[in-house]
Parts: C-alpha cells; sequence; structure tokens
C-alpha cells in the first residue's frame, strides 16, 4: 500500500537538516516519545551522508490497531528504525521493519524551504507479507503509522529550535 503526507516545519530546511545528521536528536526525540529507552544499533556519517538505526518501543495500546493486530503484537510494539540522509540534497530513506509482524514500512523524504519553515513530504510504502489479508493488514497499519508520523514530527519542530 502507497501513500503521501506532508509536514510543516516552523524552520527552514537547513535547520532541520542539521538536526537530521546529530544522533543525539534521535535518541531525544524517541526518549520524548516514551516506552523503552532507545538502543542505537548503527550510525554512520560520512560527508553530505548520514544515517541511523535505532531499536525502540512504542506502547502498542496507545494505538489504534484492530483487535487481530492487537492481539498479535502484544503491549508493546518493537521497531527498527533506520533513517537515512543525503543531507545535500534534503533526502532521506526510513526502513522500519515491527518484530513479531511480517510488515516492512518504507518512506522517501524530501524536505524544501516553504515561506519561512519547510515541508517535508513522506511518501509510504507499507508491505504485509500475509497470504490473503496482506492488503487488510496494510491499511489497519497505514492510519495507526500516520497518527505517530505527525507526534514524531510535532516533536522534531519543537527540538528544531535547539538547532536554529
Amino acid at each position: 500500500m502507497k501513500f503521501e503526507e506532508t509536514f510543516d516545519f516552523d524552520y527552514p530546511a537547513e535547520t532541520i537538516l542539521k538536526m537530521f545528521g546529530d544522533k543525539d536528536y534521535y535518541l531525544k526525540k524517541y526518549e520524548r516519545m516514551g516506552g523503552d529507552a532507545p538502543e542505537v544499533l548503527d550510525t554512520n556519517a560520512e560527508g553530505d551522508k548520514f544515517s541511523i538505526t535505532v531499536r525502540h518501543a512504542l506502547d502498542a495500546s496507545r494505538m489504534s490497531f484492530p483487535d487481530f493486530i492487537k492481539s498479535r503484537l502484544g503491549d508493546s510494539l518493537y521497531l527498527k528504525q533506520t533513517d537515512a540522509w543525503q543531507l545535500d540534497q534534503a533526502r532521506g530513506r526510513i526502513d522500519i521493519d515491527i518484530e513479531k509482524a511480517p510488515v516492512a514500512i518504507h518512506a522517501d523524504m524530501h524536505l524544501e524551504n516553504q515561506g519561512s519553515g519547510s515541508r517535508m513530504t513522506l511518501a509510504y510504502e507499507i508491505d504485509a507479507s500475509i497470504p490473503l489479508i496482506g492488503g487488510k493488514v496494510e491499511k489497519a497499519v497505514a492510519g495507526p503509522i500516520a497518527k505517530h508520523t505527525k507526534k514524531d514530527l510535532k516533536i522534531t519542530n519543537d527540538m528544531a529550535a535547539d538547532y536554529a
């Protein structure tokens, strides 16, 4: 399943990209979002390329998944998320693997200045490799993921003040 979301930041792309290239931003963001302490699995910074892989948990009961998904996930939703940026091009990609679920989420990201702030466009692709009901699972996951992303980006916007 594919869908697109946008988010407007109060700060210019240069400020947001400075933050997206900082390992500490990701750790602080995940801590603010709640759940278990994030665990950095890998990080790489070379020139204008930056990537970080973090394993973190979310309270699955707070997400609006249908019962057939909640029963499989349990109380905590464990994610392994890789954020990779080509900072000089303001383009990135998020890859999310959900533990205990045959669901993979990918989002291509693009950030551009808009007025005195900037706009991020996220082009999602959700793939549930479950015979017969994969499409139903993809639709069920899309709503909670979009809601979670909005919360994530609101926290990011608040944190951007430290990078301005």
